[in-house]
């Protein structure tokens, strides 16, 4: 095995580690008072959308789909490789950086917790959704991981209509409980790419 072999298999054990540890502070931080109805399956539909593209990248890359090389960027490679290990655990850290913001606020469904506040520090003062952005960057990077257009494009676009969703359905229980401070919360920041939306 080579090194780029190591670096991506440790990556991808750092991303699933960082993402159950995620979880198990969202499990800590939910509310009792969680209302399915306020997520409307949003946390569902993200990882629906997210674990068969990356099994399938899992597949492409271990020669079992397109073995006849359909979608293969190996030109690119290790280049590619290398480029896509540092942009995953780029958006690992950045992910991670987001929720410890949050710290107890910081739930996997959408929910209003007790003494909800509005965070506006580090990178939410940017952005208000640095912890989707981190994860949809991990997902850009074990695309680039994969050396195959196919997959990169599963692990982008798929995921990434979830997060629109999920961003849709966030907003609008935030701007909700938090009224006019949210409003001018929006004016101020972007929704997901700092400068851009």
């Amino acid at each position: 095995m080579e090194i780029l072999e190591y670096l991506t298999i440790t990556l991808f054990v750092i991303w699933c580690v960082s993402e159950i540890v995620i979880r198990l502070i969202s499990l800590r931080n939910r509310s009792k008072s969680l209302s399915e109805e306020a997520d409307r399956f949003s946390a569902f539909i993200i990882w629906l959308c997210t674990i068969p593209p990356i099994f399938f990248a899992i597949l492409i890359r271990e020669g079992l789909i397109f073995v006849n090389g359909f979608g293969n960027l190996s030109a690119l490679f290790p280049l590619l490789g290398y480029l896509g290990c540092a942009v995953l655990a780029f958006g690992i850290s950045f992910r991670v950086v987001a929720v410890a913001t949050l710290n107890r606020q910081f739930t996997s469904e959408v929910s209003i917790l007790d003494k909800q506040e509005l965070v506006e520090k580090g990178i939410y003062g940017k952005i208000r959704h640095p912890a989707y952005l981190g994860f949809l960057v991990s997902l850009f990077g074990m695309g680039l991981i994969s050396g195959n257009w196919v997959s990169l494009a599963l692990l982008v676009v798929l995921p990434l209509t979830a997060i629109l969703y999920r961003i849709h359905v966030e907003e609008r229980v935030l701007l909700h409980h938090f009224g006019t401070a949210y409003q001018e919360y929006e004016r101020r920041t972007k929704r997901l790419f700092p400068g851009i939306w």
